[in-house]
């Protein structure tokens, strides 16, 4: 079955809006998926350094609150008197105050004087940062706080995990500080040593991911110790092993990690010390989901507006397709008609009439003429005194109509002539139109069968 010209003119439109759609659409998609891919990368780094922003910030709150413990004039006094008991309810309320893990003093010689969480006293204490503080230098950082550090300080329970495979003594992960204490004249006495156990601490990871719209974590040890991340049931994803390319990152890293069942495009900052070594790995990721429905929201709204366009395009084209095959059907009908008048004319046409006229009429006349011509020559006498005589009177009557009619035989001869030559042209001129009516016919088929599919 042959296809009509409107609906192959129909089903072009169609068809050409259906693929322009479609490459519009894949053209759409993969731009869209650069682009938010680029957006989602600039979000996540973004938000990155907000997040070491409010570490940063809790970082200096540490070092803030022990540089004020150090100069705090009863806990100057205390110290200068040896009193444990006062030097203990002064660090006790700071402690509460600045909501600090642990805070210490130690005398001139690093032997543990009070602690906040009412420890016990008379330990030396070898950390590293004590001594230089003792020295006379104000220290703070990120690091790696000894077990034996904090279990005297009890927060060993704090460190507890539940990770797999985790074994032997484990340290934790602190924001420290720590002060040298003078006396009025400016010597040394001691030193307080305090801050923070990021183990298990939520605040930090909590009010990143709240302000900056993601997830955050903390990662020490190649293990989550502190994250914002939600497992499928809810609760909080802590203490579990993390992938060995981001557990050991050295410099920041930008990918795609799988936590708690959900991937994330995350950005991986390395932790350092104040000697610049990795201790640990700050985290932060944005669930690529987002992104993916924000890419199939929008290209179900483009797909939506697509057809909606097809649509439209139809109404306006379709009545448009109507008009041009009404015009090529009425076209095709005049053809019919012309084709049907011209064989009625070709049918109906004879040679000239005047021509046959006339010499029908000379035919008649010659005739009449022979017919005179013999009834004057054998007429009888009409006098009856001498029959000789009137003979010779209609003899000359008779030559008259019989040199008329000859000459009336020259004539039709000559029409005759003419007839036959106006026949045979008008044979022509006949076989000529009929061709032609038969490629009008042809050509109003053609067009009917254009517009209809149809012969």
């Amino acid at each position: 079955m042959k296809i009509g010209l409107r609906t192959k003119m129909v089903g072009t439109m169609l068809v050409a809006i259906v693929i322009s759609g479609a490459i519009s659409a894949v053209a759409a998609r993969q731009t869209m998926a650069t682009d938010l891919n680029k957006l989602a990368a600039q979000q996540v780094t973004s938000a990155s350094t907000g997040f070491a922003g409010y570490w940063d910030t809790k970082k200096d709150q540490v070092q803030l609150l022990v540089t004020q413990s150090a100069i705090n004039e009863s806990v100057r006094r205390a110290l200068v008197a040896h009193n444990g008991k006062a030097l203990e309810d002064a660090l006790s309320g700071i402690e509460r105050q600045g909501g600090l893990s642990f805070l210490t003093v130690v005398d001139v010689k690093g032997r543990v004087l009070a602690r906040a969480n009412a420890g016990p006293p008379g330990a030396l204490l070898r950390s590293p940062y004590v001594a230089r503080a003792l020295s006379g230098e104000t220290v703070t950082t990120a690091a790696r706080v000894p077990h034996d550090e904090l279990e005297p300080e009890q927060l060993v329970p704090q460190i507890e995990a539940t990770t797999s495979g985790r074994e032997g003594v484990v340290d934790g992960l602190g924001l420290i500080a720590a002060a040298p204490v003078s006396d009025q004249n400016e010597r040394t006495i001691g030193a307080v040593y305090g801050g923070l156990l990021m183990n298990h601490y939520y605040d930090v990871v909590d009010q990143a991911a709240h302000a900056l719209g993601g997830k955050a974590a903390i990662l020490f040890g190649n293990e989550v110790i502190s994250s914002s991340i939600s497992r499928q049931d809810g609760t909080r994803l802590v203490d579990e092993m993390t992938p060995p390319a981001i557990a050991v990152v050295k410099r920041p890293y930008e990918g795609v990690d799988n936590e708690g069942g959900l991937d994330y495009l995350v950005r991986v900052e390395p932790v350092l010390n104040d000697q610049n070594d990795v201790i640990a790995q700050r985290w932060f990721g944005v669930p690529l989901s987002a992104f993916a429905e924000v890419q199939r929201h929008t290209l179900g709204s483009l797909l939506l507006w697509g057809l909606v366009g097809i649509a439209i395009a139809a109404l306006i084209a379709l009545p448009v397709v109507e008009r041009v095959c009404r015009q090529i059907g009425a076209r095709s009908r005049q053809v019919r008609a012309s084709a049907k008048e011209l064989s009625v004319v070709i049918v109906g046409s004879e040679v000239s009439g005047d021509h046959i006229a006339q010499t029908r009429e000379a035919v008649e006349r010659q005739g009449d003429l022979l017919m005179r011509a013999a009834t004057g020559a054998h007429a009888p006498s009409s006098n009856g005194a001498s029959g000789n005589g009137h003979a010779v009177a209609t003899q000359p009557a008779a030559s008259e109509a019989i040199l008329a009619a000859s000459a009336l035989n020259a004539e039709i001869l000559s029409d005759i002539v003419v007839i036959d030559t106006l026949a045979t042209e008008m044979a022509s001129r006949t076989k000529q139109a009929v061709a032609r009516v038969g490629e009008l016919n042809e050509v109003a088929a053609g067009l009917d069968e254009l517009v209809t599919g149809a012969k």
